[in-house]
Parts: structure tokens; C-alpha cells; sequence
């Protein structure tokens, strides 16, 4: 999932990177249903980050011991991070430095 959110970004579907992401960020201080909607996309995309973690814990491709609520959080942390830098940079090494986090992360970068 992360690294088709970084194709996304990579192909520049929106100008300014994931439009909920931007909308995160812009809207998280502001009340009202647009915050609110935005909020439950958000929750929604982490959630299915939290589901992937179960079912990777359940089929034996994470440790047993992995918390799927720690690992969506962390991933959520760091595709958020991905979309603002490479918006603001502009650099596609951003997503290649993503990439290698995630897969640290993940216990997939070869240790």
C-alpha cells in the first residue's frame, strides 16, 4: 500500500500530492463538516493500514509480537512525511528515502 501511494505521488496525479493529505493538514484546525469528513477518510486510510498489519501478523510476513496499531501509525507517519517533502522539494529521492524506511520498518531490507 505504501509504495502505491508513492507511485501516486511519483505520477503527480495531483499537483500538490495527495489532496487528502494536503486537506489533513489544512483542515485539522478548522471545525465543521468538511473537518470532519476529512477526519473519517484519514481514519478510514489507517485503519486499512491497521488491517493489513493483522492479516501480514496473522499470515506469519510480521513478528507476532508487532502491535498493528503502532505499525498503521508509523506508516501513516511516514507516507504523510513522503507527501510534504517531495510537494515541497520537489525530489523523487524523497520517495526512494521513504521507500527504504518502510521496508526497514517492515524487517525488508535484507538484515
Amino acid at each position: 500500500m505504501c509504495e502505491a501511494f508513492f507511485e501516486h505521488l511519483l505520477r503527480r496525479t495531483c499537483p500538490g500530492g495527495c489532496f487528502f493529505a494536503g486537506a489533513t493538514l489544512e483542515m485539522g484546525t478548522r471545525p465543521g463538516p468538511v473537518k470532519e469528513a476529512v477526519a473519517g477518510f484519514q481514519a478510514g486510510f489507517v485503519d486499512l493500514l491497521r488491517g493489513f498489519a493483522a492479516t501480514a501478523i496473522e499470515q506469519d510476513e510480521l513478528p507476532p509480537g508487532e502491535d498493528p496499531d503502532q505499525l498503521a501509525f508509523e506508516l501513516n507517519g511516514i507516507i504523510l512525511a513522503a507527501d510534504a517533502n517531495f510537494v515541497l522539494h520537489d525530489n523523487p529521492a524523497v520517495l526512494d528515502l521513504a521507500r527504504q524506511v518502510v521496508r526497514r520498518r517492515l524487517g525488508l531490507d535484507g538484515r
